[in-house]
């Protein structure tokens, strides 16, 4: 098994209706993970994701006002790297053919097993560090450590703001692909609205930092980083 489970570097968006599951299973993660935000419902999960961008994903099927598979369904609408676990008391093929659908790292019944769960996780952790290494490489000479948000060259710092640091950090943990604009807005931006000048400009900072050939405009989709090698 991976050693990772005895590095919390993560962050966990765990939802669960109820309480006393929810409570419980929280303690037992804690030592996974180095934060846990927590949702009972999927609407209420769906904010906390767009407002802190989890590293995991665990989640129930049957909950009111939104589901689980219909939350995951948001989530890969812009989002399909971010590794999730399903939790259900019901077994149903209907269901985990829908699961199996959205990407999934693993369709967990419930109750749960202390062994699956810890499987699950670490198939998580296993996705994520092949996906983003900690220290990842821009340019011949500058480096970003995703897990402290610094940027470096000539192993000096180079300091960002902390938009400048978001940004950057939303597209280095999506550089297989191309971040949208809108998945920038929630992610940099936040509960602010975002103008087009305002981010051109954040770009025109970042690339006077690490070369103005590392991040790539794609018309009227967003923008993606290109990792050196």
């Amino acid at each position: 098994m991976s050693k990772n489970l005895n590095k919390p570097k993560y962050k966990l968006l765990y939802i669960e209706d109820n309480s006393t599951t929810r409570l419980f299973t929280s303690m037992f993660l804690k030592e996974h993970f180095s934060e846990i935000l927590e949702a009972g419902d999927g609407i209420e999960a769906l904010s906390l994701y767009k407002q802190h961008k989890p590293d995991v994903i665990i989640t129930d099927i049957e909950m009111p006002k939104m589901n689980g598979l219909e939350f995951c369904k948001e989530i890969r609408k812009n989002d399909i790297e971010t590794p999730i676990i399903i939790t259900t008391a019901y077994t149903s093929v209907e269901y985990l053919l829908e699961a199996v659908s959205l990407n999934l790292i693993k369709y967990l019944s419930k109750p749960l097993k202390e062994q699956e769960l810890l499987q699950a996780l670490d198939g998580c952790f296993q996705r994520l560090e092949f996906q983003n290494p900690s220290v990842l490489r821009l340019t011949k000479d500058i480096y970003y450590d995703t897990f402290n948000y610094s940027l470096s060259s000539n192993n000096k710092i180079i300091h960002l703001s902390t938009s400048e640091s978001l940004l950057l950090d939303i597209l280095i943990k999506n550089s297989t692909r191309v971040v949208s604009y809108i998945e920038i807005e929630n992610f940099v931006w936040r509960d602010t609205y975002m103008t087009k000048d305002s981010l051109r400009s954040l770009v025109r900072k970042i690339r006077k930092a690490i070369g103005k050939e590392t991040i790539e405009n794609v018309s009227k989709i967003g923008y993606r980083i290109k990792l050196y090698g």
